[in-house]
């Protein structure tokens, strides 16, 4: 299935807002961007297809069990979100055709069609509260939004205090019942209370979290009782109190059956009194507010629909005036109670999500009608409440900006008020008035929006309906600029433009008025990582050499903030274009010049494995005094063709690599302090396998998984391999700069855990000449619109096929890579060649416009033999190249060379590195590609290396090798 191209349209420009007309206004509510100040976190892709415990029939019901499967096909709204996801898909309207659309979408491609479901979603107040196992962190989705914030659920919160203060307090003993007296309960919840207090300030002042929710509607009810605080006053025993009763019976229950699910009245209640208690404090001693989001209404059988009334919670509204209420979900079917509490209390704020796309287009309007009557429409904010399924976002964002064109039209051909006026309503809902209240201080970014809107030129000072005569302040310090490179034109120092978790995007834009770039800045970014990891203390800056030799440079912290403060960036000896791995220099080699390291934040992550308060950081490298990128970068030599494919061909790739790696016991020698061999970690091994030995390393392999997911590196499986000790780690596919950024950060780690345990992975490409060795295949798609994969693939692969000899070049940078690929160890062979689920060939074909590369090992510059890759391909592309090569289903070397001409496989392979370098030292279309100087410095590297190599006896040369890689 093809991609569809982007549907999102350009955002409009209103010029004059005095003379704007209906079709503005309509243009506008179309493209305007929005901040979606409620929703939650993504399906990981391993639970995106559907299933039992997340049907996707859930993306228009609340309902649950036969109540979803058997009724909701009846339902108007569900009907209407088909009609719609046909549209997306491309496909016929039936939900069968549109789930086998929608799951060869995620197959090929679920990060593209996560991000077609975002567009037009400038920021997310994501509530983060749903089961951790399943979805992605928070974090992972500021990859597709300019911003992702942290909306913090209260209970789950609490639940996680009490765990850790049972533990702590003795209270779980194995073998005993749960049976304490009320006294050690009282002390308990002393402290429970102080630390659940402490927890939420600390929360409050962090820079990721906008908000804090509760579902007390849920577990209780709305009528929150205000008893706690006359419980709680200083020096006034709980003894005899309604709340700790309620905290004895709870606590017993909880420790007795290990849950600590919250869902007893009274604390229930306390609870959300402890979080306005510490809000209301803050407002009252340091001016700061953070919203507290509450579900009202709408939700599933587990609440009573009684107490989901928002006009419950009046007296708690009243009692903490300084705290923001957000009364979520459109309070359904309670719309007009929560709209009351909005217009009356300044504290009260009415948000009108859930109804799009549960409801149908009647029941839309009639909400948003029901908004509009009584609250003023700078009280009124708009979420999708998406979750789980992308489609969510999709769904809702496309039916509440027809709903609200079609109520603001209605409006101004009444009479009822001017076009103006309902662009201001309109954008203030989708955007302006959330970034008022989560104090998001767009206004001081967003010149581009607050020009399109027609509230002024950037230099004018900012007018919404929500905050009618502040300052916009400085508005052209936002960079709009995609580019790694820092701008010349301002006279200021360099200001870095990273994004939040993803590399520099495309330089290109198929947009005139592309989403503004309001992204944070480097400092922003790396003072939200501290206050996540505060313990960290320096930056390790990442450099990758031509040998394929990982080198840093380490920062102290306060030094590393300090340079991107002042834009002042560390410089790097140009002689590292031509060093070997002994720090030896190949010939033409100059320690003359440098160049400058500019960190990626975007890559910025805790260095695991290691007893080490630090991060590790990816860098661009710039041209000193210029700013410019230097020629010789190898993230950006990858990120260029990656531009390329995307400007002249529309084409999306993704990338995912297996890391094959061997686990071997050091011998030291303890005199001279050098290693003496490295042996095998045992002998019973197989092929996915557990045997007998292998299960002793088990808790290591589970282990290096384990600490890959706390960097959010989560392996959709993992294996053992053919040699002795050898295990695969195949990594998930994502673009190609970020997947070889993730592929050096999952080396380290496995690295760094094999030697907490005292052993030494390595990347050699054959060990043992008895078995297979270790690789790096790695996998590559295609994909975009337009049938770009039926019109694309084979030009592409042609291409590839051209120009593999000299590719190798980069994939296999050692003698000793091309033991690897013998024929007959399922490592590629030694023919030009393809073949559909063909082991015995270079590149495998695993689907449509997906192929795997198996002429490639762990030993390289990983970035530039990519990008060799992807201008291979491009080169197939431009020249219209023609796949003559016929799909080989067998081992080339087994057949006959008639067999092989009838499928056109006449060249062979360079059967070693010197053929290889003499291939891409021919190959002009790469050598223009990657650059002519990186490759003059790239071939005499290679072969002052291969001087070194052979100088050294054979066993030396071993030794050598395992020990740097």
């Amino acid at each position: 299935m093809s991609r569809p191209s982007s549907s999102f349209p350009p955002l409009h420009q209103i010029r004059h807002l005095e003379s704007a007309r209906l079709e503005d206004l309509s243009l506008l509510i179309q493209s305007f961007p929005v901040i979606d100040n409620h929703a939650h976190n993504l399906l990981h892709e391993d639970h995106a297809y559907g299933s039992s415990d997340f049907p996707f029939e859930s993306i228009t019901s609340e309902a649950q069990g036969t109540a979803l499967t058997e009724h909701v096909h009846s339902s108007l709204s569900h009907i209407r979100a088909m009609k719609q996801l046909a549209q997306l898909y491309d496909c016929s309207e039936s939900i069968q055709n549109i789930k086998a659309a929608r799951y060869e979408w995620v197959r090929r491609d679920y990060f593209g069609l996560i991000k077609t479901c975002l567009e037009g979603t400038y920021a997310i107040m994501m509530d983060d509260g749903l089961n951790k196992e399943v979805v992605y962190p928070y974090r992972w989705h500021r990859q597709l939004v300019p911003r992702v914030s942290r909306i913090v659920r209260v209970e789950a919160i609490a639940a996680e205090v009490l765990e850790q203060l049972v533990l702590v307090a003795g209270l779980l003993r194995p073998g005993t019942d749960a049976d304490w007296d009320r006294d050690t309960t009282e002390a308990f919840f002393i402290r429970f209370n102080g630390e659940f207090r402490n927890q939420i300030r600390a929360l409050s002042n962090n820079a990721n979290v906008r908000g804090f929710k509760s579902v007390i509607c849920y577990r209780t009810g709305l009528k929150v009782g205000l008893e706690s605080r006359k419980a709680l006053r200083p020096q006034q025993s709980l003894t005899g109190s309604g709340l700790l009763t309620a905290f004895h019976e709870f606590l017993q229950q909880a420790v007795r059956n290990n849950n600590y699910r919250i869902e007893k009245k009274a604390f229930n209640d306390y609870l959300v009194v402890a979080v306005c208690d510490v809000l209301e404090q803050r407002a009252r001693t340091d001016g700061e507010t953070t919203p507290f989001q509450f579900h009202t209404g709408l939700g599933d059988s587990d609440i009573d629909l009684v107490t989901a009334n928002p006009a419950y919670m009046q007296p708690l509204i009243e009692a903490f005036p300084n705290v923001n209420f957000v009364l979520l979900h459109s309070a359904y079917p309670y719309t007009r109670e929560a709209g009351y509490l909005a217009s009356t209390y300044q504290n009260a704020w009415l948000d009108i999500g859930e109804v799009f796309p549960m409801l149908s287009r009647d029941g839309q309007e009639s909400v948003l009608k029901q908004a509009l009557e009584l609250t003023p429409t700078s009280k009124i904010l708009w979420s999708t409440d998406g979750h789980f399924y992308p489609e969510t976002y999709w769904l809702a964002n496309r039916q509440f900006r027809d709903v609200l064109e079609k109520n603001l039209h209605a409006g101004v051909i009444a009479g009822d008020y001017t076009v103006p006026q309902a662009l201001n309503i309109a954008v203030d809902i989708m955007f302006w008035n959330s970034n008022s209240l989560y104090k998001l201080g767009e206004e001081e970014r967003c010149s581009h929006l607050m020009t399109a809107c027609g509230r002024g030129s950037p230099e004018a000072s900012m007018r919404t309906l929500v905050n009618r005569s502040s300052d916009a302040g400085s508005l052209n310090t936002m960079l709009h600029s995609t580019d790694p490179t820092p701008s010349q034109s301002n006279s200021n120092p360099p200001r870095p433009a990273p994004a939040v978790t993803s590399p520099a995007p495309s330089t290109t834009s198929g947009s005139s008025n592309p989403l503004p770039d309001t992204r944070l800045s480097d400092t922003e970014l790396l003072d939200i990582f501290i206050a996540d990891n505060l313990s960290m203390k320096y930056v390790w800056l990442h450099l990758l050499d031509y040998t394929g030799t990982q080198r840093q440079r380490m920062v102290p912290v306060a030094q590393f903030r300090k340079q991107l403060t002042n834009g002042t960036y560390i410089g790097v000896t140009k002689g590292l274009m031509r060093l070997l791995q002994n720090e030896l220099m190949a010939d033409g080699g100059s320690a003359t010049g440098e160049f400058l390291i500019k960190p990626d934040l975007s890559t910025l992550s805790l260095n695991k494995g290691l007893d080490s308060p630090s991060a590790t950081v990816h860098t661009w490298w710039l041209e000193d005094g210029l700013g410019t990128h230097f020629g010789g970068c190898p993230r950006w030599a990858l990120k260029r063709q990656v531009d390329l494919l995307e400007s002249e061909y529309s084409i999306s790739m993704l990338m995912g690599c297996e890391i094959e790696i061997v686990f071997l016991r050091p011998q030291l020698n303890n005199l001279t302090n050098a290693y003496t061999d490295f042996l095998p970690l045992h002998t019973l091994h197989s092929w996915s396998n557990m045997t007998y030995q292998q299960l002793d390393i088990l808790p290591m392999i589970e282990e290096i998984v384990e600490t890959l997911a706390e960097i959010d590196i989560r392996v959709p499986q993992f294996h053992s391999e053919a040699a002795p000790g050898q295990w695969e780690f195949p990594l998930p596919a994502t673009d190609p700069l970020q997947a070889m950024d993730m592929l050096y950060k999952a080396r380290d780690v496995i690295r760094n855990v094999a030697r907490k345990h005292g052993l030494k992975a390595t990347l050699y490409p054959r060990l043992y000449d008895y078995s297979c060795g270790s690789a790096c295949h790695t996998h590559f798609s295609i994909s975009g619109p337009n049938h770009s994969v039926r019109r694309y693939s084979d030009s592409f692969l042609a291409g590839v096929l051209e120009h593999l000899p000299s590719v190798m070049a980069l994939t296999l940078p050692l003698e000793e890579s091309y033991d690897r690929v013998k024929p007959g160890i399922w490592a590629g062979g030694e023919y030009v060649a393809w073949g559909s689920q063909n082991r015995e060939v270079p590149l495998r074909k695993c689907g449509d416009g997906h192929w795997e590369l198996k002429a490639v090992d762990g030993i390289g510059n990983m970035y530039f033999g990519m990008a060799a890759l992807l201008a291979s391909g491009l080169d197939g592309l431009r020249q219209g190249k023609q796949l003559r090569l016929g799909d080989c289903l067998e081992d080339p070397n087994k057949m006959s060379e008639a067999q092989r001409r009838q499928l056109g496989i006449n060249r062979k392979l360079p059967k070693g590195l010197s053929e290889a370098l003499r291939a891409l030292e021919g190959d002009e279309i790469l050598v223009e590609s990657l650059g002519r100087e990186f490759v003059q410095d790239y071939i005499a590297v290679k072969r002052k290396e291969m001087e070194m190599l052979d100088a050294m006896g054979e066993e030396k040369r071993r030794l050598w090798l395992i020990e740097r890689y």
